[in-house]
């Protein structure tokens, strides 16, 4: 009989600065600029001289952010934002949007 192994994947408990500021997506410094305005949980010692982010702080960070308004790319409108919808005469044209 053969032994199956069954591997469980699961996040880090903890990250140093340049894995927590890649998580998020940001800069190092933009991380260190985060936790000095209090809107970061700071780093917790895990032995003399290294320190890290706890995961599970950093997910409820990201999950705290606002929803954007930015437009999501470059040459694109956000998603609620009509070009037509301020037109007068898109009630006349069938094809408004297409003829703008």
């Amino acid at each position: 009989m053969t032994k199956t192994t069954t591997v469980i994947q699961t996040p880090p408990l903890m990250v140093g600065r340049e894995r927590a500021a890649a998580a998020l997506d940001i800069s190092d410094s933009l991380l260190e600029d985060l936790v000095r305005r209090g809107e970061l949980p700071p780093p917790r010692r895990i032995s003399k001289g290294r320190t890290g982010w706890l995961w599970r702080e950093l997910v409820e960070f990201a999950e705290s952010r606002p929803v954007s308004d930015a437009a999501p790319g470059p040459g694109r409108t956000p998603a609620n934002h009509h070009p037509t919808a301020n037109r007068e005469d898109n009630h006349h044209h069938p094809n408004a949007a297409i003829a703008g």
